[in-house]
């Protein structure tokens, strides 16, 4: 028996009873040469069955020329025992042999399943009529050959079949990747914290992974089929189908809905939803949802108390603006556009220094801005968007050097113009109580030298003759004892100011008085008078000689402030409004007159009055005229606030000036 043993195997058939090896020692030799082969060439092992030695060897010879291990056995059952050791790669099995034929020998191997581990291929001499290919076939062989064939033929049959075995091998483990890879991305899905999902071109439910049983408590398996908009509750409908639609166009679509759980509990679920493509061709989508309520539910409650702090800061009484580290304005608020006259979407986004061009520094100074800190209880002057100058009250508060925050320094400030006015006003009635106790204190001390100087120059100017040169020293003498007492009288009037007597009087009846005296002068100096007073002016109830006084002194100035000709006009409206009175100690009175007013505005296009000055007109025995002894304006003040009213002054160089003066009627509380 010609054999070789098979070592590197581990599938061998089961022993039998009774043992038909060959003598170990014989066929050691040629085993390791025949293994060397395989070494060299790694191509697999072939087993010849056939009892016929030349073909034996001539397949021996032509399969180990083409790298393969070559064991050969003379029939069946040689074959069996070498078969219980190791299972070749390849069995080439003669049909006719003696002891076990070759049809036996793979019924047994069929039998015991070890066909579909090893390739056989049958070899036959009968006529291809008489042989059932198809009953070796369902057996389990590979091919049938017959006899006689050529050696190349063989070889291109085993090449071939080597092949074919190694290209199922690799699909073998091609799909057993594949499965694996499933396996993972199927737990990858299934454990996902997010719910995936996809849809068919119907938008119909096909997959839902385990998240969806624990996000909305529903059994994922009713809602296979379904629609997901199904799902979304029916104000957000339009939105996923929006977003549905996106998707089926091909494009990656985001959107946020809200879906009701199964105990009716809303979720906010942000969506990805992509298109699945089969090479060129839409076939559904897919969908990633996570659920987002909470985030939401935070992020309401941040805008609910951003919008609760904006309110707050919105309703202070003061003034708010907020920079950043580049000083640029982050917040204004309302009391902000009131005072400074500027709209929040005006300035947002603005340099400090555009709003506050000239005193921006002095609020903010880099240093502050850089190192942090604060600066309390500022004062500076600001002109407003419409002109008019106010009077800031500020502090700032400065948090620290990094640029990149959104507030960087605070400055609230309040307009403490009326404040301002009201200190003035207090100072105000010092000067002019100072001046009534200085009035009553000399008055008395200089009457009555007067009144002596005055008679005994009357007495000499009544001895001496008329031709006497010395008889105009006594005139001249007399006029400034008389231009004296005219300035005691003056005095008297603020020791003891006469209590007005006020009657009901008709405005324009006051001003025609005042004009009809100072027509002449007027028509001099080439000054236009214009008069505009409002239908049903309701009269003033003033004391009539004191208001003249007060039109005389005002209407004087205005023609002494336009020496080149101009315009002189009083205007007259009826307001609703209240006065806050103040005392010396610039306590506001605890019952503020409040009614109906006239409103007389009497302005000149005269030269103007300097900044400096305009806050000291009112206060006595401040002119700026040579001959003049600053009493007519204190005596203005002094009347319009003996009777209940107020006055004030604006005025622009080179433009002119404007006395506004709120005077009081019969309807009116206080």
């Amino acid at each position: 028996m010609e054999n070789e043993s098979i070592k590197n195997r581990d599938q061998r058939l089961p022993p039998e009873n009774g043992s038909i090896w060959p003598d170990e020692n014989e066929q050691r030799a040629p085993a390791a040469a025949e293994e060397s082969v395989e070494a060299q060439t790694g191509r697999g092992t072939v087993l010849v069955v056939d009892d016929d030695p030349d073909v034996r060897d001539i397949l021996r010879k032509s399969l180990k020329n083409g790298g393969y291990r070559v064991v050969l056995a003379q029939d069946g059952l040689a074959a069996l025992e070498l078969l219980r050791k190791e299972l070749p790669d390849l069995i080439i099995l003669d049909d006719m042999m003696p002891r076990m034929t070759g049809r036996e020998l793979l019924t047994r191997l069929h039998e015991l399943g070890f066909v579909d581990r090893t390739m056989v291929v049958m070899l036959t001499a009968l006529p291809e009529k008489a042989v059932d290919r198809k009953k070796y076939l369902s057996l389990g062989a590979s091919a049938v050959l017959f006899k006689p064939f050529g050696q190349r033929e063989m070889r291109m049959i085993v090449d071939n079949l080597f092949t074919i075995r190694e290209v199922q091998r690799r699909n073998v483990e091609l799909r057993t990747r594949v499965e694996r890879t499933e396996h993972r991305f199927r737990d990858f899905v299934e454990s996902a914290d997010d719910l995936i999902f996809t849809l068919d071109l119907q938008q119909k439910l096909v997959f839902l992974n385990q998240r969806f049983d624990s996000l909305t408590h529903f059994e994922r398996e009713e809602w296979i089929g379904r629609s997901f908009l199904d799902l979304v509750i029916p104000t957000d409908r339009s939105v996923a189908q929006n977003g549905i639609e996106r998707a089926l166009r091909g494009q990656a679509s985001r959107f946020e809905v809200r879906v009701s759980r199964h105990d009716g509990r809303i979720l906010y679920l942000s969506v990805n939803l992509n298109p699945i493509r089969e090479e060129s061709d839409l076939v559904g989508l897919v969908g990633i949802a996570r659920d987002v309520t909470e985030k939401r539910r935070l992020e309401d409650r941040v805008r609910e108390l951003s919008e609760f702090n904006e309110s707050i800061l919105h309703s202070l009484g003061s003034g708010l603006v907020t920079v950043n580290g580049e000083r640029r304005i982050t917040f204004f608020n309302d009391v902000a556009e009131q005072v400074l006259g500027y709209e929040a979407f005006e300035v947002l986004g603005r340099p400090l220094d555009e709003l506050f061009p000239e005193v921006a520094r002095s609020i903010l100074p880099d240093d502050l801005l850089q190192k942090g800190g604060s600066l309390a209880s500022q004062e500076i002057s600001f002109q407003r968007r419409d002109g008019r100058k106010i009077h800031l009250g500020y502090s700032v508060t400065c948090r620290g050097p990094r640029r990149d925050q959104r507030v960087a320094a605070v400055i609230t400030f309040r307009d403490i113009t009326e404040m301002k006015e009201m200190q003035a006003q207090v100072l105000r009635m010092d000067r002019l109580a100072s001046l009534g106790v200085l009035a009553s204190g000399i008055a008395h001390e200089i009457r009555n030298p007067l009144a002596g100087i005055k008679m005994m120059a009357q007495t000499l100017e009544e001895e001496i003759s008329e031709e006497d040169p010395h008889r105009e020293y006594l005139t001249r003498i007399i006029r400034q004892v008389n231009r004296l007492d005219e300035l005691i009288k003056v005095f008297f009037s603020y020791a003891k100011p006469r209590q007005p007597v006020r009657r009901l009087y008709r405005l324009p009846e006051i001003v025609s008085e005042v004009t009809a005296l100072l027509r002449k002068k007027l028509e001099n100096r080439g000054i236009a008078f214009r008069e505009q007073y409002t239908e049903s002016l309701p009269p003033v109830h003033v004391d009539f000689h004191q208001m003249q006084q007060v039109f005389m002194n005002l209407f004087l100035n205005a023609i002494d402030a336009m020496p080149e000709g101009g315009q002189l006009t009083v205007r007259a409206e009826a307001v609703t409004t209240t006065l806050h009175a103040v005392d010396r100690r610039g306590r506001r009175h605890l019952q503020p007159v409040t009614g109906r007013f006239v409103r007389v505005e009497v302005e000149d296009t005269g030269h103007g009055i300097p900044d400096d000055v305009l806050g000291s007109i009112f206060d006595p025995f401040f002119t700026t005229k040579p001959q003049g002894m600053g009493l007519g304006l204190s005596i203005v003040y002094r009347i319009v606030e003996e009777h209940g009213g107020e006055i004030t002054v604006t005025s622009e160089m080179g433009k002119g000036t404007r006395f506004t003066l709120l005077l009081p009627t019969k309807e009116q509380n206080g």
